[in-house]
Parts: C-alpha cells; sequence; structure tokens
C-alpha cells in the first residue's frame, strides 16, 4: 500500500526468490538450480531437507511462518463485463519453524498491475488473504477472523491495516472494526502513529500529501508534493515535480528541520527492484542525493556525476561523497551485487 513501491509485492520475475529466514528460524530457504520451473524448499542449519523443493516460490520467516507458494493454471474471473479467461495463478499457504504445513496452500496471490505477485507475510498474528477480488484477515491456524470485504489490504502495524472500499480509504483494528473512517482517496500503513495519505488519487499530478493519526485526524496538513513515512520520528518530503523538486526533512509537528534543498531522497528501484532504496532514517542517518550538471535540466539532458549527502537528525552534513552515477553508489552499498 505504499505510494512509492508496494512493500508486499514481488515482481514477476523475482517471484521464484526467497527471503531470508529470521535469526530465530533454522530452517533456511534453497532452490534448486537447472530446472525449467523454479523448485524450492527449506534445508535445517545442518543442510538436512526438512522440506522437499516443491514449491514455485519461499519465503523466509515472519513471526513463525513463512509463505510457500504454488503456480498453476487456472481461471481468471473478468470484474470487467467480459468473460472468464485462463491464466496462471499464484496460490500460497504457509508452514511453522519445524516445516510444517499449518495454513493449505490454497490462498490466492493476486497480480497487481500484471506485475507484481502480492505475495503476503504474517504481521501482527494477522496476515491479508485474498478471494474473488476482495481481501480479508487470517490468523495463524488459518482461520478467517475478518471476511472478505475489501478492495485493498495492507499489513497490520500497531493494531491497525488500511483497508479499501467502494474507492475509499480507511482503517479497521483486528476485530474488522472501523476505527478510521473511509474517506481518504489514498492512505499508506500506518508507521510510528502516522499514516501518508492523499488529497486525489494515486498518481494524480495534481496530489499532494499529509499524515493523519491513528483516529484519522489531520496532523500534518497535505501540502508535500511527495512523502516518506516517518522513520525515528522525521520523514523526507518534497516540494516540486518529479524533474525539478527539491527533498527536506519535517519533524511530526510539521516542522521544517532541513528544507528541502536535495535533488534525491532515495534511490530509484533498478532491475528487478519493487521497493525504493533509502529515503529512511536509520540510526540516526539520512542519505541524499545532488544531481551535479553543467545543464539546465539533469533529468533530460544528463548529469555529470551525483553527491551523496549523510544527514544527522538536524539536518547537519556528516559526511559527503561523490560518483559517477548511480551503479557506482550501489556497487559500493551492496557488493555482493557483482560477485
Amino acid at each position: 500500500m505504499k505510494k512509492n513501491k508496494t512493500k508486499g509485492a514481488m515482481i514477476l520475475g523475482l517471484c521464484a526468490a526467497f527471503g531470508a529466514s529470521s535469526a530465530t528460524a533454522s530452517l533456511q530457504a534453497f532452490e534448486l538450480e537447472n530446472t525449467e520451473q523454479p523448485q524450492c524448499g527449506y534445508k535445517d542449519d545442518r543442510g538436512k531437507v526438512i522440506v522437499p523443493a516443491k514449491y514455485y516460490s519461499c519465503g523466509g520467516f515472519s513471526e513463525g511462518m513463512a509463505r510457500v507458494a504454488i503456480m498453476k493454471m487456472g481461471m481468471v474471473k473478468s470484474y470487467d463485463g467480459g468473460e472468464d479467461y485462463e491464466d496462471y495463478l499464484y496460490w500460497q499457504g504457509y508452514i511453522n519453524e519445524a516445516g510444517k504445513l499449518v495454513i493449505p496452500v490454497e490462498h490466492q496471490a493476486p497480480m497487481t498491475g500484471g506485475y507484481y505477485i502480492d505475495f503476503r507475510d504474517f504481521q501482527e498474528g494477522m496476515v491479508a488473504a485474498y478471494k474473488d477480488g476482495k481481501y480479508g484477515y487470517m490468523n495463524k491456524v488459518g482461520k478467517m477472523t475478518i471476511p472478505y470485504l475489501y478492495q485493498s489490504a495492507g499489513d497490520f502495524n500497531d493494531g491497525l491495516a488500511v483497508v479499501s472500499k467502494n474507492d475509499k480509504f480507511g482503517a479497521i483494528d483486528k476485530t474488522g472494526k472501523t476505527v478510521v473512517p473511509f474517506k481518504f482517496n489514498w492512505l499508506d500503513d500506518y508507521s510510528e502513529g502516522l499514516a501518508r495519505y492523499s488529497t486525489s488519487t494515486l498518481g494524480d499530478e495534481e496530489s499532494k500529501t499529509g499524515f493523519v493519526d491513528t483516529s484519522g485526524k489531520t496532523m500534518i496538513a497535505a501540502k508535500w508534493d511527495e512523502a516518506m513515512e516517518f522513520s525515528e520520528g522525521l520523514s523526507a518530503v518534497k516540494i516540486g515535480d518529479y524533474r525539478s523538486g527539491k527533498w527536506g526533512v519535517i519533524d511530526k509537528t510539521g516542522k521544517v528541520i532541513v528544507s528541502p534543498k536535495y535533488d534525491m531522497a532515495y534511490i530509484e528501484p533498478m532491475g528487478d527492484a519493487v521497493d525504493v532504496d533509502g529515503g529512511r532514517y536509520e540510526n540516526g542517518k539520512l542519505d541524499v542525493y545532488n544531481l551535479n550538471t553543467k545543464s539546465a535540466n539533469a533529468y533530460d539532458n544528463g548529469y555529470d556525476s551525483i553527491t551523496r549527502y549523510t544527514l544527522d537528525r538536524q539536518g547537519k552534513v556528516l559526511s559527503k561523497k561523490t560518483y559517477m552515477d548511480w551503479n557506482e553508489i550501489d556497487q559500493e552499498r551492496y557488493p555482493q551485487n557483482d560477485q
């Protein structure tokens, strides 16, 4: 449900990938090589196969549960008045840390926009489930505790999940009670007690972004052209359009901590990535970027180099470094990708 990128979705080209298991889980996902279709399972820490490689996709453990998925042909229901049609469908279930399948692989993971598979993981004891175009929620024994009512459904955070129906967004608690009224054109998952909202439909160039609290009360007015969720009490925000806008930082009262003056507050997805890289404070630091160019428009005419600034919570520049391009930055951040 993120405005920048959907966290729970996976790009089709990565649908066989598996996440890293949690530190408490002894089972590790593995994938067979040189197979026509991806096949994965789980091994214990001694390398013994506990779950045979019979799944299309194997997730990492979250709250003691790991998602396993298969792909098979099935009938896709048409929602625009047309005829149903046959296509590949993705189905998921969940194993526990002993490798036992505790929730059968019978819950559909829908495609989003024809590119993303909406695989889901447990959070706060609940997971969103999909059926016939609607989402609901089930618990760790597979019981549907909130029926299939919603067009979209986020993960639970601090006891709330952002959902939508009739093209409006709100939030519910774990009993399914509406806590935030369905009045928003777009509402993001909650982070640190605040959620981003938009004045217009998602993707509308004229939309502005602000923040509401867990009751739906506006805490920061929608005046920003783009904003990241709060992390460590701060949010990166942008004024201006995609090409020429500038990024700064605000606190939870809306006070400007860093005036908008940086070209980028995160690295846009590259290759098979589905989420932005960075844009959030971690350990009291935030990386922002300026595109250095002699031309009038860096996006149209190219740039000569990129300078990364590492800011502290007060906006002070702790360090800076200049790179030739984004690939050089990526190689420094993730050197294992070159192996």
